[in-house]
């Protein structure tokens, strides 16, 4: 009974430390995403087609600056517009210990509709 008793401490003591961390990267991530969205709203670029796309690649440097990799697309007023809206603009300290990994997010600018 007493070995019970220990071995449901230890339990109760090991499941409250997971629930109190406070680190969940799926929502640090989200928080960057969301981030980066309002860093490239509004784009100022005529689109002749429906879409313009993009794949960018970006990791955090340790001052908590977007540090731009590569941008994937054929426009280059796109990729001009990307590295000037993304690249060593600072993010918000609660996110930026995610951690230094490389970050591949899509970007698709749609037409204006008329």
């Amino acid at each position: 009974m007493k070995k019970l008793t220990i071995l449901f401490a230890v339990f109760v003591l090991g499941s409250t430390q997971i629930f109190a961390s406070n680190d969940n990267p799926i929502n640090s991530e989200q928080q960057l995403r969301n981030q980066i969205a309002v860093l490239l709203e509004s784009p100022e670029i005529l689109v002749e087609n429906d879409t313009l796309n993009a794949k960018i690649e970006f990791t955090l440097n340790g001052e908590g600056e977007i540090v731009v990799l590569s941008v994937d697309t054929k426009e280059s007023t796109v990729k001009n517009y990307v590295k000037s809206r993304l690249n060593y603009k600072k993010i918000d300290s609660e996110i930026a210990n995610i951690g230094s990994k490389i970050f591949r997010i899509s970007l698709k600018i749609l037409k204006p509709r008329a």
